[in-house]
């Protein structure tokens, strides 16, 4: 048998799969990563893979006049529906997966960077993926816009800031705001290439650094959990 093979686009140089990737490789999984930022195209259908993982960006849904491959990946997402394999998203990820899925996204009132908490609603008790595990925890935010829950989906969890933070649609799709991919050396990299944006969100970049150090260790344990649960779907 032929081992499960997940394509990750991804879609811009520190928008990494992070600990999605690593719990792919330990399980002898396969994880190909495709540029849509680099012109590399994004396919009409999954065939030949088991999943797809919609990775991180600076990039907005609505600008795909700008950015047409945003377009073609929301097709994407309806495509995988159709065929019935998982697809999770992470931030962008989850944007592009509520526009595919007929959801509104647009600017938030204020950027959500930083560390802060995410609360899981009652419902997620009883969730395949995130059933059993903390109820609240502290996760990586890193975005200025937001989504609205598709029709037919359900909320999963909420920040104090941005009330959609994580859904599920159908059994096998997950979207989450939040970047629960990230480890600290991913994080040292993407501050080090947006120092500026984070000084115009009000966040001083060295602290951040320092936060990571201090809540992606505690958080690991529930990220590895959740990319290995997802991986069990495939």
């Amino acid at each position: 048998m032929r081992s499960k093979k997940v394509l990750f686009v991804q879609h811009g140089d520190t928008d990494k799969p992070g600990l999605l990737g690593e719990v792919l490789t330990q399980r002898g999984m396969s994880l190909d990563v495709l540029r849509s930022d680099l012109g590399q195209p994004v396919p009409v259908t999954l065939e030949g893979y088991d999943g797809l993982a919609l990775g991180g960006g600076a990039q907005g849904v609505y600008e795909q006049d700008q950015y047409p491959y945003l377009g073609a990946e929301t097709n994407l997402v309806r495509q995988v529906v159709s065929e019935g394999k998982p697809i999770i998203g992470l931030c962008l990820g989850a944007q592009l997966m509520a526009a595919g899925l007929g959801a509104e996204v647009r600017k938030a009132p204020h950027r959500e960077v930083g560390f802060y908490r995410v609360t899981l609603d009652p419902i997620a008790d009883y969730d395949p993926i995130w059933g059993g595990l903390p109820k609240d925890f502290v996760t990586t935010h890193w975005h200025g816009d937001v989504f609205e829950i598709p029709v037919g989906g359900m909320r999963l969890g909420s920040s104090e800031l941005t009330p959609n933070q994580l859904f599920r649609y159908g059994h096998s799709l997950y979207g989450m705001q939040f970047h629960l991919e990230m480890t600290p050396e991913i994080l040292a990299e993407m501050v080090e290439d947006s120092r500026d944006y984070l000084t115009e969100s009000g966040v001083d970049p060295d602290i951040m650094v320092s936060q990571g150090k201090e809540c992606l260790p505690v958080l690991r344990e529930t990220a590895i959990e959740v990319f290995t649960r997802w991986s069990d779907l495939l």
